[in-house]
């Protein structure tokens, strides 16, 4: 599996970034309840507006969840201080989770802090980006490098989650559900 940690840049504009994130996570939200997705949303509370650059609702048992969603388009690592802004947004506004997407890699004390607060780390890299499959450091399992696969889209994501255990990846191609069951799941099962 590609180590989305490593250093990788998405070569892609601003706005690319901003659309293919946008389609992102409406391929991965289908299907539930009374869905929304708006992006650039200020939301005003009591000590403030907050903007955010994305924010995803859906139902779930008459239930209404908020995810809020930030969009960093940087070169160097995102920082545990950029994952603790959306937090404080998260906490602030009352929503239930949250979704921090980058076209770079995490820092440590970024991933660290996603992982105590249950907030998903998603990158987003190239789809033809090759990798080579190891069992442990310096060893390659296989002799052909895999490529990762996005139905033909030119990127793809990769989520990472927090769990008691440690951390995992899960890709999020155009076909699948992984981001659909983060934002549903209970929190206690995310961190089982």
């Amino acid at each position: 599996m590609f180590i989305p940690t490593k250093e990788h840049f998405c070569n892609i504009t601003p706005e690319e970034f901003e659309k293919y994130s946008l389609k992102l996570l409406k391929e991965q939200t289908q299907g539930l309840e009374n869905l929304e997705i708006q992006h650039n949303v200020i939301i005003q509370k009591s000590d403030g507006n907050y903007q955010i650059d994305g924010k995803i609702q859906f139902d779930v048992m008459g239930i209404r969840y908020v995810t809020l969603v930030e969009c960093k388009h940087y070169k160097n690592a995102i920082t545990r201080e950029k994952v603790q802004v959306l937090y404080d947004k998260i906490r602030a506004v009352g929503a239930h989770k949250g979704i921090l997407i980058s076209t770079s890699n995490f820092q440590s004390g970024a991933i660290k802090f996603a992982k105590e607060h249950g907030i998903a780390l998603i990158q987003i890299v190239e789809a033809d980006l090759t990798y080579e499959i190891r069992t442990k450091p310096n060893v390659i399992m296989m002799d052909a490098c895999k490529s990762l696969y996005n139905n033909g889209q030119p990127y793809i994501g990769i989520m990472q989650i927090g769990s008691k255990s440690g951390f995992y990846c899960k890709y999020l191609r155009n076909d699948d559900t992984n981001l659909r069951d983060f934002l549903v799941e209970e929190k206690e099962k995310i961190y089982e």
